[in-house]
């Protein structure tokens, strides 16, 4: 009976810490800001395309959330994820002479700032890179935002800023 009794306990200990870390929300990575001047200066210094040793660079982005069944329930991260691209518009190969120092997605009055990580891979072709931030906030899925990213063009040492608008935050399912 002893035994038992140290069985059940030790069960109902395991299950208590398995429920409190389950039911944990995911940390934001990043910072969230509030700021419409901050905002402004963002639209305000950003364009479209910017020019890095005569080439003609754009960004591509494709925002999301993930909500796809499957696998365990507290594996699953439904953070805003931002995989981003930035192109070579004439589709030789990109130059390496910037650094990604952040990216802003901007939602109204509210804007995410992350670090996005180099995350090289076989399938992405020369005359683009590929970043990435994971871990944003739970913002609704199909409204609009605004990507902004700031670059550090090595061959003078200026910030720029790339801009992508109108991205739709979509959810994968």
């Amino acid at each position: 009976m002893k035994v038992n009794f140290n069985v059940f306990i030790r069960l109902l200990i395991v299950f208590i810490i398995l429920t409190l870390f389950s039911c944990q929300k995911e940390k934001l990575e990043g910072e969230i800001i509030n700021d419409p001047a901050f905002i402004e200066n963002l639209y305000t210094n950003s364009s479209d395309t910017i020019i890095i040793e005569n080439q003609n660079l754009i960004l591509e982005t494709e925002i999301y959330r993930n909500f796809f069944p499957g696998g365990p329930i507290n594996n699953r991260d439904k953070r805003l994820f931002a995989p981003i691209w930035i192109v070579n518009t004439d589709s030789i190969l990109i130059t390496q002479n910037f650094i990604v120092s952040k990216l802003y997605i901007i939602n109204n009055d509210q804007v995410w700032t992350s670090k996005p990580e180099t995350n090289p891979d076989d399938f992405t072709p020369d005359y683009k890179s590929y970043m990435i931030s994971k871990g944003g906030p739970e913002w609704e899925t199909g409204i609009y935002v605004d990507v902004v990213i700031s670059i550090i063009d090595l061959t003078n040492n200026k910030m720029k800023f790339l801009i992508a608008r109108n991205q739709i935050i979509t959810k994968v399912e």
